[in-house]
């Protein structure tokens, strides 16, 4: 049971039916918080209700288009999650868009209504400099939310992995039809970070006041225990899958030869072939994806994130030979 009340503090989220902010949106349910959760098909965001109390969570239909409309919500909020993300481009949803410009105004809007708190959700990797786009439209919209809304708090997390991810399930996935496993970048460096261990650093920023430290208060880098190569997790993968498979490592140059095919084979299945790889990805696999000492992260907040060898045995295992029962 959470701690809800009528006069607990009000969160609005955005993003809060995607990956991770239903890890969010749980969390802060169980500790008593009212939650707005803004989304554009309400309907398809009822499962977030079992996470709270009956009136505790609320969906209020709306997108980044149309702000305007929920000025109301936001005069009576404590709080603003951001959590809006695209890993590709589509025709109606461009990088800059949805990572630079929709969250300047969000944050410009959530100043003007006396919100206390922005919290905001990038990744490692940020750079307005950058040659991916990807990650150039984050370091942007970081910059801009920043200029907007001062106290602003910017989340860069490293790979994100849980039972509901689109990394190690689709290279599972992968694995169960292919005796090959094609990678990019298999020399990259990652951190793979639990979801739920993201949810509750979230958890606790809300709940303390601003941090004392020296480093930079305003970015978060979040990564987990393990700090391994691209090529090293799919191996790890594979160990709990018990598959054996030719992991091939993919030349840059050949992968982006390959993008147009592979978007090609990705439209004509309407969507249901997953876009592994675009020309721009090949750009942000070429630079590691590990947290920097020079920001705040997990143990700046008494935080012990998990190892992937405690999480991921519990939701790959049905992609074993033999699913849920390889064991017996």
């Amino acid at each position: 049971m959470s701690n809800y009340s009528f006069k607990s503090p009000i969160i609005t989220i955005f993003g809060g039916t995607g990956f991770l902010g239903r890890y969010i949106v749980n969390r802060l349910a169980k500790s008593g918080y009212i939650i707005n959760v803004v989304t554009r098909f309400p309907n398809e965001a009822i499962f977030l209700k079992t996470s709270g109390d009956v009136g505790q969570i609320s969906f209020v239909e709306g997108s980044f288009n149309n702000l305007s409309k929920l000025t109301f919500l936001l005069s009576s909020s404590e709080i603003v999650i951001n959590c809006v993300g695209i890993l590709n481009e589509e025709k109606n949803k461009k990088f800059r868009q949805i990572h630079s410009d929709a969250p300047e105004k969000l944050a410009i809007l959530a100043k003007d209504k006396g919100v206390k708190k922005f919290i905001h959700i990038s990744s490692i990797g940020a750079d307005q400099k950058s040659d991916s786009n990807y990650a150039k439209s984050k370091g942007i919209g970081e910059t801009k939310i920043i200029n907007a809304f001062p106290d602003a708090i910017i989340l860069r997390p490293s790979i994100v992995f849980g039972s509901e991810d689109q990394f190690f399930n689709l290279f599972s996935q992968i694995s169960c039809i292919s005796p090959i496993l094609p990678i990019v970048g298999g020399d990259t460096k990652f951190q793979p970070v639990y979801v739920d261990d993201i949810a509750k650093l979230v958890e606790k920023i809300i709940k303390i006041e601003k941090s004392t430290s020296e480093k930079n208060n305003s970015i978060y880098e979040l990564g987990g225990p393990d700090i391994m190569s691209f090529h090293s997790l799919m191996l790890k993968m594979l160990s709990f899958i018990y598959r054996k498979r030719l992991i091939v490592n993919l030349p840059f140059w050949f992968a982006k030869f390959m993008c147009p095919m592979i978007f090609i084979l990705h439209k004509l299945s309407l969507n249901k072939i997953p876009l592994l790889i675009t020309a721009d990805s090949i750009k942000q696999l070429k630079n590691d994806n590990i947290v920097s000492k020079k920001f705040l992260g997990f143990e700046d907040f008494g935080i012990k994130p998990k190892s992937m060898d405690l999480i991921l045995p519990s939701y790959l295992k049905h992609y074993r030979p033999r699913g849920n029962f390889s064991d017996l």
